[in-house]
């Protein structure tokens, strides 16, 4: 099969296709210029704009759906405190560390390092070690990288 090259990404959703998934970790779809291979064997080049997620349906053609499938990952899940400054004291200890944080209803998110783990520890703060589609704030994806700047 011969490779599609993919610069835009249109907003597509599935309508009975076979849904093909196309793997890839969460490092590879923070880039914009890189190479996939759908389970089907089919090759895609993206050089895209902007970087996409898990879910995103790349193609739709001949009777199938083209959907990333983001691997899952090892993640630090901590419930979020139902006391409003309980939570805001976690949020500051966590936002602290410079990580990439994916926040849900209840639970935060974290890579579950050893560094973290420790930190956790040390804080007395609940958690638990979990696979998971681990899906960080787009604010929060460089987290961590030094960049040459400051903050105020």
């Amino acid at each position: 099969m011969k490779p599609i090259l993919l610069n835009t990404i249109p907003h597509l959703h599935t309508h009975g296709e076979e849904v093909i998934h196309v793997p890839a970790d969460r490092h590879t779809l923070q880039k914009k210029i890189w190479r996939a291979t759908a389970a089907d064997g089919q090759e895609f080049v993206l050089d895209l704009e902007e970087p996409i997620s898990h879910g995103t349906v790349l193609q739709i053609a001949e009777g199938k759906a083209y959907v990333i499938e983001q691997a899952p990952e090892s993640v630090l899940t901590v419930s979020i405190p139902g006391d409003s400054a309980d939570a805001a004291q976690l949020g500051w200890m966590i936002g602290n560390q410079h990580l990439p944080v994916e926040v849900r209803d209840d639970l935060i998110l974290v890579e579950a390092v050893n560094t973290v783990m420790e930190f956790f520890k040390r804080q007395h703060i609940h958690f638990h070690e979990k696979e998971e589609v681990f899906q960080p704030s787009p604010h929060s994806r460089n987290a961590g990288h030094g960049h040459g700047h400051h903050h105020h």
